[in-house]
């Protein structure tokens, strides 16, 4: 095997449980014991895009939320693979800041979360969203992952598209 290859991570629905249309990030760039960088890929079809404006900003706080859900995904499944996510919820954001009204059909756009403080079921993640050099949205987040969630965690990604 060749050193220089980078490790292969899960697809992104085996970490995030959400289904399409409402699973935002594309896939994992890298993961450690703290933090996580992810992808998405902004199109005419991604979801809340009009091609007017695009993709709003202040959807960069569920690209953080998400990123943050698929770490605690990958985590999970590094100690115990094949285990299906637990759910999570995003309680709250501090220090939010947006550079920009929206993303634009064709921007890639890099996500990184880090883990600044866990406790149990509570945690708190600092957040950004950036395109090449540029910093777009950046937050601090407030996130509950309940203990006993294995009871509400479905067997496979919530269904989004029906009442």
């Amino acid at each position: 095997m060749n050193a220089s290859v980078k490790p292969a991570f899960p697809p992104i629905e085996t970490l995030v449980p959400h289904a399409a249309p409402m699973l935002l990030i594309d896939r994992i760039l890298a993961a450690d014991a703290e933090s996580l960088t992810a992808e998405v890929r902004i199109t005419k079809n991604s979801l809340f895009f009009t091609p007017t404006h695009g993709v709003p900003a202040y959807v960069g706080i569920e690209y953080i939320a998400q990123s943050v859900a698929a770490y605690s995904g990958w985590r999970t499944q590094s100690a115990a693979p094949g285990t299906a996510p637990k759910i999570g919820y995003l309680l709250g954001t501090r220090k939010m800041t947006m550079a920009c009204d929206g993303f634009a059909d064709g921007d890639v756009l890099v996500i990184h979360v880090k883990n600044i403080f866990e406790d149990g079921e509570m945690g708190v993640f600092d957040g950004e969203v950036r395109k090449g050099d540029e910093t777009l949205v950046t937050a601090r987040i407030n996130v509950y992952q309940p203990n006993d969630a294995a009871s509400e965690t479905p067997t496979s990604n919530q269904e989004t598209t029906k009442p």
